[in-house]
């Protein structure tokens, strides 16, 4: 690592250390706190959106100059179930789209704790369903996610699988939260050295999400059964709290037969691909993607 990576690194993770939490200013301020954090964050202006609904929810192209007119992109922003939105994640997925010269569909799905489960899971099956319908073959739809996104994906991909309904030809989860009972043992060993996450607070923002059984398969999707599923590129930071998450996914997936790459950025932190506009291992990490999507579609 050089030493400016180094040091854009060291600032990057000051500041992700000096952020409140939604415990510390309360949900709505969280919001717009991420909400205002992202106008540093602004996509180039090759990029072109249009905006649109699916039934009532928003959603949103994301077109490169370039792209292939038949590779699509279903992108899940994060955000804890209780915040994220297009405009938080357009540039991270702004830059996707151009790593794997598609366009990007982006959409705003239902929050938490206004909106528990299974509200947010219903909008992303919609939008699923919605492009199943409206972009068929020799369309290929590919799932990028992130977070407690990736979680919603992951979802996803079971029920498709369960009810043996077309899916995507690949999928991305980036620094997935997959299991939202929070046991994994990296929660312990990681708990000084992930700046953005504790077990404490994803235990509370799992229960503004519902007060279900958190064990439920379509809540924690690391429980399901993933045989068929088509080929998942997992990507996690080394210290992330959540890094055993994608682990154990991996060798799930592995002894289901399913194609799995599954990369471990060591020095890295919870999807720090949001941070591509300053931090290189972030833009390094998004090519990749691009690589695998246009590899299957």
């Amino acid at each position: 690592m050089s030493d400016k990576t180094s040091h854009i690194l060291s600032a990057i993770l000051r500041h992700l250390k000096s952020q409140p939490t939604f415990k510390s200013v309360g949900i709505k301020s969280y919001r717009n706190l991420l909400e205002k954090s992202a106008l540093a964050f602004k996509p180039g202006k090759s990029i072109i959106g249009e905006s649109f609904c699916i039934k009532t929810i928003e959603a949103q192209w994301l077109m490169p100059l370039h792209y292939s007119e038949k590779r699509i992109i279903m992108f899940i922003h994060g955000g804890g179930y209780i915040a994220g939105s297009i405009n938080s994640h357009r540039d991270l997925a702004s830059r996707i789209a151009v790593a794997s010269d598609a366009k990007v569909l982006i959409f705003n799905y239902r929050l938490a704790p206004e909106h528990p489960f299974p509200k947010g899971f219903c909008d992303v099956r919609d939008v699923y369903q919605w492009l199943a319908d409206n972009f068929r073959h020799p369309h290929k739809i590919s799932l990028v996610a992130d977070s407690a996104g990736a979680g919603l994906g992951l979802a996803l991909l079971s029920e498709l699988l369960a009810h043996g309904l077309s899916l995507p030809v690949c999928s991305v989860l980036i620094s997935p939260w997959i299991d939202l009972e929070c046991k994994n043992r990296s929660h312990i060993e990681n708990r000084y050295k992930d700046p953005m996450l504790s077990q404490s607070i994803l235990k509370r923002t799992a229960r503004l999400y519902t007060d279900l059984d958190i064990s439920l398969p379509l809540i924690s999707p690391i429980n399901n059964d993933f045989s068929g599923c088509s080929p998942v590129l997992i990507q996690t930071g080394g210290k992330e709290v959540l890094i055993d998450d994608s682990k154990i996914l991996a060798k799930k997936l592995k002894t289901s037969g399913v194609k799995i790459q599954l990369e471990i950025w060591e020095e890295m932190f919870h999807v720090w691909h949001y941070f591509a506009k300053y931090l290189s291992q972030g833009r390094q990490a998004i090519k990749q993607i691009g690589s695998f999507i246009k590899k299957y579609s």
